[in-house]
């Protein structure tokens, strides 16, 4: 019964709150997750956050964010960083979080943050765990700022993934999973999704899962890993 989704429309916010309220409302779905607006998509920018010149357009897309997190109840946002070749800067991510913090703090709302493999995402100044784990430490906000955990993009720029989950499961508010190499469902790639979702469980891990893959067939097709596995019809 819940949903996450990258932008309300194709690259941006296209969609108002109003509008996505009543889909959710529609359908009877909770949105549990949503990213900040970060930049132009469709031009290869990934994320604000960290690139210095772009401090107003930053203070704007927060306060669209939490807006919508407002509109339809959604308690997280993920806050992309942005491209070192675009300028992207680890002491200017740090000092907006820092801020951006007390706003979601005040408003029930958890900043995330997410490694993001550098095959995918070249150039990406958050680029794994370590460094994901150093920017939440020099943040500061461990209440309010915490670790989005995307398998695939663990695979892809670390493996250990056991080892890895058990560490930084302790930090983490959302999990993510797809398949490498190709990012579609658990059942079509090289990760063993029955042991990795039985560990979760083991750990105690009582938030939600994001599929946030690129279904290999139709996306019916794409739930048959989930029947038995998850006790689904």
């Amino acid at each position: 019964d819940a949903v996450e989704f990258l932008f309300p429309g194709d690259g941006g916010y296209e969609h108002t709150a109003e509008e996505v309220a009543r889909e959710l409302g529609s359908h009877q779905l909770r949105q549990v997750l949503l990213n900040a607006p970060a930049g132009d998509w469709r031009l290869g920018e990934r994320g604000i956050a960290g690139l210095p010149s772009r401090a107003d357009e930053w203070t704007r897309s927060m306060e669209t964010a939490f807006k919508y997190c407002e509109w339809l109840g959604c308690k997280q946002v993920h806050v992309m960083a942005g491209l070192r070749q675009h300028g992207a800067c680890k002491d200017t991510y740090v000092e907006r979080m820092q801020w951006a913090a007390g706003q979601a703090r005040a408003q029930g709302v958890t900043l995330l943050i997410e490694p993001l493999n550098q095959r995918d995402f070249p150039g990406y100044l958050v680029s794994d765990s370590s460094a994901a784990m150093d920017l939440l430490e020099r943040i500061g906000q461990p209440d309010t700022c915490k670790l989005q955990l995307d398998i695939y993009h663990m695979q892809v720029s670390e493996g250990d993934l056991s080892a890895r989950i058990r560490a930084l499961l302790p930090y983490t508010a959302h999990v993510q999973i797809a398949n490498p190499p190709g990012r579609h469902e658990p059942g079509e790639g090289e990760v063993n999704f029955t042991h990795i979702l039985s560990l979760l469980e083991e750990l105690g891990y009582n938030g939600h899962v994001g599929l946030e893959y690129k279904p290999r067939h139709s996306t019916a097709e794409s739930f048959a890993w989930a029947k038995g596995l998850l006790g689904a019809a």
